[in-house]
């Protein structure tokens, strides 16, 4: 083949190769490769957008020129801008993107302040990286986009959207005895810190929250999802109202606890190892029971292996068996809300079972389990009685595996099989009251299918239990330890008939752990670990001597005293062996991380050569067919 023939031939290889490219640039082509499909958009993103009526407006603020931002939330940004390109691309023109670099002392800036979007202060001045979703006059936002929460990415995201297209967000009641609320303090007090307002402010999101004391005379008109949080002593009314909304195709979550820690401290005010014997701390199960469920309350479930450290009266961490954590293997795996959890914890759970009868009417599906040879119980009374220690050393193991969550649907009969409560009003009002047209009708059974979801503990889904808070630029940040609010919230939204949430919450994260990388530390870190304590202890004992001939002469060697030449060639001897010692720790410590470097650089070579060596092998196929076909 002459020079001109290769040349034409290397030209019409770079021609098609551009073709292709424009090709498929324009059809939006693209392979996503990851493990959980996380540049992908869920089907419950796909429905949300789907069922817009208005087209909304997405508007991604964030600052790239005059003002930077750090180099790990750029390259995050960018993340973002693909995957909200992905929504507008599958909306069919439902989402418009706007992308807008707030420069300072601008109108952009200005917009960015008035929708609440937090900046951050960097030497150039402030920098904004946040979402508003806007559809006619209402407009959601995103603040301020943190990578800890990118693997709720999609979620936070499909969130905003529902948030800005629902004209009125769905009543969430919460109902119970442990001073959950939302409300406003009267008087100009200043509000305090309440036991879950960390889980307030995340369902407050999507719910419009209404928190009820357990006598208030009736449920809100339009409540969606009622919540019983460790429900103690409801009043007649209310609990008469409750049964008829689950009756009627209401959806009840139920936290019941055989003994909450949280009443106990209420009570005593004082740490929960100390907190006094509470006559209160086991919730009412009426109501449960009349629908067919059963909430141990007599025992503690707990499990001598898998328990999590809390603080003994002492002060000091100690091993409790009801204080414990269950992992995927009594998780759920065939339920949307609980597949993709690793780790739930409970404090002082009961068990959950079926009253008898009940199978043939309720259908169960079991969310959270406790299983295993080191699964047991201690009894209520004696934990409500005496400290944790004493209340361990009681702990009987039986290996009977117990039901801690589970949701149930099907017929359930009235708690209330009489009618509603008695009035105390006059014969007239109760004239008045049967007249109203607006006044429902009783119900013995289901008249329409309800859903009942049932946690046989309350203090799982507190602050206290579920977030650690932490100080961060400024402001006050909530890191979670466990899976549980992601469980309570997906719990909640499923209820409230977000279906289409819960399929996204446990997406995965385009970040992902160097497996190989960390295996070699750890084989690292133990090869050198013990020569690098031989070599610390070393050099203590080599400072120790001469801190001890320093002391026997009296003098102060940093200030350069005269001593004796014995006692200064002493000194030498000892300060070249340290030195010798340092730099023995140095070569070690530089070891632990030899492997890792020698891996990064074959890496490196390797990316270099791979372009070349596909290019030649190209080459190489393409002269042999040449050499084929000619001969």
């Amino acid at each position: 083949m002459s020079r001109a023939q290769a040349f034409l031939a290397a030209l019409a290889i770079l021609a098609t190769a551009f073709f292709v490219n424009l090709i498929v640039g324009a059809y939006n082509t693209r392979v996503d490769l990851t493990e959980d499909r996380t540049f992908t958009l869920s089907s419950g993103s796909v429905r949300i957008i789907k069922k817009l009526d208005e087209p909304v407006t997405l508007e991604l603020f964030v600052s790239r020129s005059d003002v930077k931002l750090r180099p790990y939330l750029e390259s995050y940004s960018r993340r973002i801008e693909t995957l909200l390109r992905e929504y507008a691309a599958a909306s069919d023109g439902k989402l418009k993107l706007i992308i807008t670099d707030p420069k300072p002392d601008t109108k952009d800036e200005q917009r960015a302040q008035r929708f609440a979007l937090n900046p951050m202060n960097t030497p150039s001045g402030a920098a904004y990286f946040g979402l508003t979703a806007q559809q006619a006059d209402t407009v959601k936002s995103i603040g301020f986009f943190d990578p800890a929460r990118e693997k709720f990415l999609e979620y936070d995201l499909s969130k905003l959207i529902t948030a800005a297209a629902r004209l009125e967000k769905p009543k969430l009641v919460i109902i119970n005895t442990l001073a959950i609320n939302n409300s406003l303090p009267q008087g100009g007090e200043q509000q305090q810190a309440g036991p879950a307002d960390v889980l307030l402010s995340e369902l407050g999101q999507t719910f419009e929250v209404i928190t009820l004391s357990n006598q208030a005379p009736e449920l809100p008109a339009g409540t969606v999802v009622v919540a019983l949080i460790h429900p103690h002593h409801l009043s007649d009314k209310l609990a008469y109202a409750v049964d008829q909304f689950l009756l009627n195709g209401g959806s009840v979550f139920a936290a019941v606890d055989p003994l909450s820690r949280f009443q106990k401290f209420q009570q005593g005010n004082t740490p929960f190892s100390l907190a006094p014997m509470a006559m209160g701390a086991s919730s009412d199960p009426a109501l449960l029971q009349a629908w067919g469920i059963n909430v141990e309350l007599n025992v503690l479930s707990g499990d001598s292996q898998r328990s999590v450290p809390i603080r003994s009266q002492r002060g000091e961490p100690m091993l409790y068996p009801p204080a414990f954590s269950v992992g995927p293997e009594d998780i759920s795996k065939d339920s949307a809300l609980t597949a993709n959890f690793k780790e739930i914890s409970f404090m002082e759970a009961g068990e959950i079972t079926l009253v008898a009868g009940a199978e043939k009417r309720l259908q169960t599906e079991k969310l959270v389990t406790l299983s295993g040879p080191n699964v047991g119980t201690i009894d209520t009374s004696l934990a409500n009685a005496v400290a944790f220690d004493k209340a361990a050393e009681t702990f009987k193991g039986d290996g009977r595996t117990r039901l801690i969550g589970a949701s149930f649907t099907g017929t359930f009969p009235t708690a209330f099989p009489q009618g509603a409560p008695a009035e105390k009003a006059n014969a007239e009002n109760k004239s008045a009251a049967t007249k109203d047209k607006n006044l429902k009708p009783h119900l013995n059974t289901s008249a329409k299918p309800g859903r009942l979801i049932v946690f046989a503990d309350s203090d799982f889904l507190l602050d206290p239990f579920t977030v650690r808070q932490r100080q961060a630029n400024g402001q006050i940040v909530a890191e979670e330890i466990n899976d549980n609010l992601k469980l309570v919230l997906n719990i909640m939204e499923t209820l409230g008939g977000a279906d289409e949430l819960v399929t996204i919450r446990s997406k995965g994260t385009s970040l992902r752990p160097f497996k190989v990388v960390d295996q070699m530390q750890r084989s690292a870190q133990k090869r050198y670990q013990a020569q690098l304590d031989k070599i610390e202890k070393s050099l203590e004992e080599t400072q120790a001597k001469l801190t001890e001939i320093s002391q026997r002469s009296g003098a102060d060697l940093s200030k350069g005293l005269v001593i004796t030449p014995e006692m200064q060639k002493e000194i030498e001897r000892f300060q070249k062996r340290a030195e010798e010692l340092a730099e023995e720790r140095r070569v070690t410590r530089r070891g632990l991380s030899e492997d890792v470097n020698s891996l990064g650089r074959r890496l490196q070579i390797l990316n270099l050569l791979i372009g070349p060596a596909i290019a030649g092998l190209f080459g190489l196929l393409y002269a042999l067919y040449r050499r084929r076909k000619s001969a």
